[in-house]
């Protein structure tokens, strides 16, 4: 096994374990919202204040950082240490009608460059780091390690008391487990067969073929 892969397998691996064992947080301060915190080796969750401070998130080592705004925001808000760090910035509304799982995709492709690739460590912030942000770290948990989402959400909640993804987010959330197992099957099947199952069941050809589509992001 290529030594990156097998490198890359053991964190993941790491990652199931440490959320399987879910330990309980000793306490929670109201002031530790504007803070970041570790959810898991590697990937940091928290609010907009917390990519301010340089010495913090060097001392933390903190080399990627995803940032989740909406229009209003990205005309106030700024990316503040752009010499430093690597940037992923999406416009996204804290709305429940706000679609995320079509971005879910690009957010996990940064994330494995910077953790399972360059050894780096990211952080994920919107406003707050209370709806948006924690949304797309447990999507991302869910997808790397391939665990439920119930069990990913307890998980990064327990080291983020005060996360609360809106109730469009989390029922977005219930149905990306599917999703990008549905799209990973699709992807790991040859081209001709694809092609006979759905002359095989023409009434499905719309599902499959929007699979199609999203499967190459998944490989």
């Amino acid at each position: 096994m290529d030594q990156a892969v097998e490198n890359a397998t053991d964190k993941l691996e790491v990652y199931r374990h440490l959320i399987s064992q879910n330990t309980p947080i000793l306490e929670w301060r109201y002031e530790q919202r504007r803070e970041m915190q570790e959810i898991l080796p590697a990937i940091y969750l928290g609010p907009y204040s917390a990519t301010r401070n340089l010495e913090d998130l060097k001392r933390a080592g903190i080399t990627h950082i995803i940032s989740l705004w909406d229009v209003s925001e990205s005309k106030i808000l700024k990316i503040h240490h752009p010499d430093h760090f690597k940037y992923l910035q999406l416009e996204i509304s804290d709305a429940a009608t706000q679609n995320l799982i079509t971005l879910f995709p690009s957010v996990k492709q940064f994330i494995d460059q910077a953790i399972l690739h360059e050894n780096g460590k990211v952080l994920v912030n919107c406003m707050s780091g209370i709806s948006r942000s924690p949304a797309f770290v447990v999507a991302y948990l869910m997808e790397a390690t391939g665990m439920e989402y119930e069990v990913v959400y307890r998980f990064v909640q327990n080291k983020r008391f005060c996360m609360n993804p809106n109730p469009g987010f989390r029922h977005q959330l219930e149905e990306y487990g599917p999703i990008y197992t549905a799209v990973k099957a699709v992807a790991s099947h040859p081209v001709e067969q694809r092609t006979s199952v759905r002359r095989s069941a023409p009434e499905d050809d719309d599902d499959t073929e929007e699979m199609e589509r999203l499967a190459p992001r998944f490989r």
